[in-house]
């Protein structure tokens, strides 16, 4: 299959670093596609570990609502995850840690992976420590439904953090606003 991606949003910064997908992004993407599906997206049912055996420290899984209080909610953040950013993401909602005034969009357009096209996601953004530490993150998403009770959920890795980071993880992050944006054809097309 011929993998389409189309830009869906870009900062118009000049200078930023050109987005191109990592071989992880790639791998985790095979992986997503391995899972059996009955039609595009696979059901949570579905998901095994092992298949994400190599991703597993940086892997997330978050449920979407409407509602912002608890739009992008965490329900699973690996170890990586935890560990850079001083946390444990697992019931918290994403739209906390965003700055206030992108509070009110960030993560709609996960909702498009849901969409008449379904697709997957990949997305480049900061992530800024109370310490003025700032690293550049590339997230890799892509849909499952839990048929169960009706849920939509995203599973990710992100790929960015660095073991041996000069600052001190202790809760205090924002994530800033995306500066690349792209959508991944799963067999639907791109929105």
């Amino acid at each position: 299959m011929v993998m389409r991606i189309r830009p869906a949003h870009e900062s118009k910064t000049p200078g930023t670093i050109p987005a191109f997908r990592s071989d992880a992004s790639i791998a985790f993407e095979n992986a997503w596609s391995a899972i059996p599906k009955d039609g595009i997206i696979p059901d949570k049912a579905e998901l095994r570990p092992e298949r994400f055996a190599p991703f597993l420290r940086n892997t997330y899984l978050v449920e979407l609502h409407d509602e912002p209080e608890r739009r992008v909610l965490f329900r699973i953040a690996g170890e990586g995850i935890r560990n850079a950013l001083g946390v444990d993401l697992r019931g918290r909602n994403y739209i906390d840690f965003v700055p206030e005034e992108h509070r009110d969009t960030s993560g709609t357009s996960m909702k498009l992976m849901f969409g008449a096209q379904p697709c997957g996601r990949w997305v480049r953004k900061e992530v800024m420590h109370r310490d003025g530490f700032r690293q550049l993150l590339e997230l890799t998403q892509f849909p499952v439904r839990d048929r169960a009770n009706g849920s939509q959920l995203v599973i990710g890795i992100v790929e960015g953090f660095g073991e041996d980071i000069a600052h001190a993880a202790d809760d205090r992050f924002r994530f800033e606003c995306l500066d690349h944006e792209q959508f991944i054809d799963i067999g639907a097309g791109v929105p």
